[in-house]
C-alpha cells in the first residue's frame, strides 16, 4: 500500500507530502489544479518516463519519494533484486536539468529496469495512455499471461528452456553453412577470398618498404643532387670538412703535455672517422641511385593492390593474414561438415518435437485461461451496465517464437447481433473505460498489485453507469487501495478518503497544494461537482443521498 508520497519541484509542485490511506482514495479539485501532476510524479518514481520538462521552472532538479508499507511478501518472488521480503519499501528517484538521474530503493542504488519491475509489482494504473495500450493487439498476450499465475509461468519457463536450445542449435547449423545450397555458396566465397589473399603473397612490413622505395624513386633527382652536394662538402671540395678536421688534428699534435688540447685532438680524430663513414655511405647511396620509370610503376601498382586487400580484409597486413587463417579454418570445417550437420539436423528434429509438445501445452493453458477471462470480463461488464456485451480472445498460431506459438487478440461486441471486432475498431470511450476497469478488477482478484490508480476512468460515462463504476472502485478499495481522479459525483461519492488539490499564486509564482478533507468539507466539495461554485442545498442533498446509498 502506498503510504506516503513526497514530491519536490515537479511542475507546479514546489514541495508536497501526502499520506494516503487504505480503501478508495479520491482526488478532487478544479481542472488544471495539478491532480494529474501528482500521478505523473508517482509514475516517475515507479520507473516511468523521465521528462525534464516536468522540472519546476527556475529549479535544477526534481525528486520524488514513495513509501510503501505492509508490502505483500508474495510480490518478492519475481523480484530478483531482493534476497528477502521487506515490510516497507522506499522508492526514490531524482532528475536534474542535464538529464542525470539517481534511483534508490531502501537506500541502495538500483537500475531503472529494476525500479520498473518493483513499480509494476506494487502499483497497477490506468490512464488514457494505458487505455491506448489495451487497443493494441501486440499487448494482449502479455495481459492474458499476467492472469495465468504460477502454473502458466512454469510452462512458459519450460518452453523458454527448449526454445533457447533450439536457437543455439540453429546457430551451430548456420555456422557450418546451413543447408547444402548455403554451404556451397559460402565455400565458393571463402575459396575466392583465400585465392585472392594467397596470390598476393603478402609479406609483413612490405607496405612500409614499398612506401620508402616509391618515395626514393619519385624523388631520385632531388635526392641525388642533395647527397652529391653533401658528399662534396664532406670530402671532395676545397673546403672539405674531413680535410679541415684532419689538418686541425695535425696542428694540435704539435702541442704536447697539455691535457685539454690532447682531449680535443682525440675527439677530432673520432669526428674525422665518423665523417669519413658518413661520406662513404652517401657515396654508395648516390652511386646506386637510379630512376626507373617501369620499376616505379610496378611498385605503385603493388602498393595499390595491397591497399585494396587491406581495405577489404582488415586494414593492415597482419589483419589480412589473420583473416586468411580464419577463413581457411572455416573452409576446412565446411569441407568436413556433412557428417556433423547430419548429426545436428537429427538433434533438431528431435528438439522440434519436444518444443512442439511444450508449445502445445502452453497454448492449451492459455486457451483455458482465455475461456475464464471471457466469462469474467463479460460478468464484470454486465455489472458495469454492459449486459449485452460479448468478449472473446482469438488465437492464431505462429512459428516458434520467444513467447510460444500464440498470437492473441481481444475482440468485442457491445450489442447483440453485432459482429465481433477488434477493440480499437468498435469500443467507444465509455466502453473502453469499462473494459479496462473490468480487466483491472480481475487483475486485482488475481493478486497482481495492492495499489490501483485510475485517472479519467469515467471518460464517456455518466448517470447510473457512473454510480456502478464507483461501486466497482469502492469494492476494489475494500480489498486493497485505490487512488482515483474523477469529476463524476456518482463515482466520487463512494470514496473512503478525499484529498483536495488546489492551485494558488503569489506575485512571483504558482503552486499546487493538497489537503485531506474532513467530513464537513467532503460534502461541500462533492456538491461542487454537481453545482459548480454556486453551492446549493439541492446539490448538498444529492451528495448526501449518493453517500447514503453507498453506505458512507
Amino acid at each position: 500500500m502506498l503510504q506516503t508520497l513526497k514530491i519536490q519541484n515537479v511542475a507546479l509542485i514546489k514541495q508536497l507530502e501526502i499520506d494516503f490511506e487504505k480503501g478508495f482514495n479520491v482526488l478532487l479539485g478544479e481542472t488544471g489544479a495539478g491532480k494529474s501532476i501528482i500521478f505523473d510524479a508517482l509514475n516517475f518514481v515507479l520507473g516511468g518516463k523521465a521528462d525534464k520538462s516536468l522540472i519546476r521552472s527556475g529549479e535544477s532538479v526534481m525528486k520524488v519519494e514513495a513509501l510503501f508499507s505492509c508490502v505483500n511478501p508474495l510480490i518478492f518472488k519475481d523480484l530478483e533484486e531482493f534476497d528477502e521480503p521487506c515490510e516497507e519499501l522506499v522508492l526514490s528517484r531524482s532528475l536534474d536539468s542535464l538529464g542525470k538521474s539517481s534511483i534508490r530503493i531502501n537506500g541502495g542504488i538500483f537500475s531503472l529496469q529494476s525500479l520498473k519491475r518493483v513499480g509494476e509489482a506494487l502499483v497497477d494504473s490506468y490512464s488514457q495512455h494505458e487505455g491506448m495500450q489495451l487497443l493494441k493487439s501486440k499487448n494482449h498476450l502479455a495481459m492474458l499471461d499476467k492472469l495465468g499465475g504460477e502454473g502458466l509461468k512454469h510452462i512458459k519457463n519450460k518452453y523458454l528452456i527448449e526454445y533457447e536450445r533450439l536457437i543455439e542449435l540453429n546457430k551451430k547449423i548456420k555456422s557450418l553453412g546451413g543447408d547444402e545450397f548455403e554451404r556451397a555458396r559460402t565455400k565458393s566465397l571463402l575459396s575466392y577470398q583465400i585465392k585472392e589473399i594467397e596470390d598476393a603473397n603478402i609479406q609483413l612490413g612490405e607496405m612500409d618498404e614499398l612506401k620508402n622505395n616509391i618515395m626514393l624513386l619519385e624523388s631520385a633527382e632531388k635526392i641525388y643532387d642533395t647527397v652529391n652536394s653533401c658528399e662534396n662538402l664532406l670530402e671532395s671540395s676545397n673546403m672539405s670538412a674531413i680535410a679541415a678536421v684532419h689538418d686541425s688534428t695535425i696542428q694540435l699534435s704539435a702541442l704536447t703535455n697539455i691535457s685539454e688540447i690532447e682531449e680535443c685532438r682525440n675527439r677530432l680524430n673520432s669526428v674525422k672517422y665518423e665523417l669519413q663513414d658518413i661520406s662513404e655511405t652517401l657515396k654508395a647511396l648516390r652511386d646506386n641511385l637510379t630512376f626507373d620509370e617501369g620499376e616505379l610503376d610496378r611498385l605503385v601498382r603493388r602498393q595499390d593492390s595491397l591497399k585494396l586487400l587491406c581495405k577489404k580484409y582488415g586494414g593492415s597486413e597482419e589483419k589480412v593474414l589473420a583473416f586468411l587463417l580464419n577463413i581457411k579454418t572455416q573452409f576446412e570445417e565446411l569441407e568436413n561438415s556433412e557428417e556433423r550437420l547430419a548429426q545436428l539436423e537429427k538433434e533438431k528434429l528431435k528438439l522440434e518435437k519436444s518444443i512442439q509438445a511444450v508449445a502445445n501445452e502452453l497454448s492449451q493453458a492459455r486457451k483455458e485461461i482465455a475461456a475464464k477471462v471471457e466469462v469474467d470480463i463479460e460478468r464484470e461488464l454486465a455489472q458495469l451496465n454492459m449486459k449485452s456485451t460479448t468478449f472473446k480472445v482469438q488465437f492464431a498460431q505462429t512459428d516458434f517464437a520467444l513467447q510460444g506459438q500464440d498470437e492473441v487478440e481481444f475482440v468485442f461486441s457491445a450489442n447483440k447481433g453485432q459482429e465481433l471486432k477488434a477493440l480499437s475498431k468498435t469500443a467507444s470511450g465509455g466502453e473502453m473505460s469499462r473494459v479496462m476497469l473490468a480487466f483491472k478488477t480481475i487483475f486485482a482478484h488475481a493478486g497482481n498489485a495492492e495499489t490501483l490508480i485510475f485517472d479519467e476512468i469515467d471518460t464517456g460515462i455518466s448517470g447510473e453507469t457512473g454510480y456502478i463504476v464507483g461501486e466497482k472502485l469502492s469494492a476494489l478499495g475494500r480489498d486493497g487501495q485505490v487512488l482515483c481522479i474523477t469529476h463524476l459525483p456518482q463515482v466520487a461519492s463512494q470514496g473512503d478518503n478525499f484529498y483536495f488539490v488546489a492551485k494558488t499564486s503569489d506575485a512571483h509564482s504558482t503552486f499546487t497544494s493538497i489537503e485531506k478533507l474532513e467530513t464537513g468539507r467532503i460534502t461541500e466539495e462533492l456538491a461542487r461537482l454537481i453545482a459548480g461554485d454556486k453551492l446549493t442545498e439541492t446539490a448538498k442533498n444529492q451528495v448526501q443521498e449518493l453517500r447514503a446509498r453507498a453506505g458512507k
